[in-house]
């Protein structure tokens, strides 16, 4: 698929309960955790670009700057469910073919995979062949579904038939605790 046809997303209204603080706006490397895949994906020419972040976010105005429309979640408890509702609404009144869906809390994901996973109809990635898990790409024709999930679930459940992009366990990894911010030797 022409990454022009597809709407990123980046799902960044997380609670950060396990860390204890605001996670996406600690500094790591020199850019704070939650702009990394902003930065990754800044060469991708993604035709709509959509950031969920919690009202008042710092990096608001830093998401913004790398040209994403930035769709405020009032409600982040409601879950990863909620987030990912208010994206699928923004990228309804588009011409998207398809979303992908990367998570703030993922600051290792690479270009590579970003491109990897817009290149199929429906793409995730994977580590050892595991579950697939975000980034992941979610064609139009799963939308209505994907509005259909609760909670945290986020489009898990319409995962099991997606093709599988392998990637390392350093790039999918994320950010719950303080102790994850030490970069991994593979990422």
């Amino acid at each position: 698929m022409d990454c022009a046809d597809i709407a990123l997303i980046v799902l960044a209204a997380g609670l950060g309960s396990r860390f204890g603080a605001d996670k996406l706006s600690v500094p790591l490397d020199g850019l704070p955790v939650g702009l990394h895949i902003a930065h990754t994906s800044n060469s991708i020419d993604f035709g709509w670009r959509f950031a969920i972040c919690s009202p008042a976010s710092p990096l608001t105005p830093r998401y913004c700057e790398y040209g994403f429309t930035v769709i405020d979640n009032a409600n982040p408890e409601a879950g990863q469910a909620h987030s990912l509702h208010l994206a699928i609404r923004a990228a309804e009144d588009t011409d998207a073919k398809a979303l992908l869906v990367s998570l703030a809390d993922m600051p290792f994901v690479t270009e590579g995979l970003l491109r990897k996973i817009a290149a199929c109809p429906t793409m995730a990635a994977s580590y050892n062949g595991r579950n697939a898990m975000p980034p992941v790409l979610f064609p139009r024709s799963h939308w209505a579904a994907l509005l259909n999930m609760q909670g945290d679930a986020g489009g898990r459940s319409l995962l099991h038939a997606a093709q599988k992009v392998e990637a390392s366990a350093a790039q999918l990894r994320d950010i719950d605790v303080p102790d994850d911010l030490v970069r991994p030797a593979d990422a």
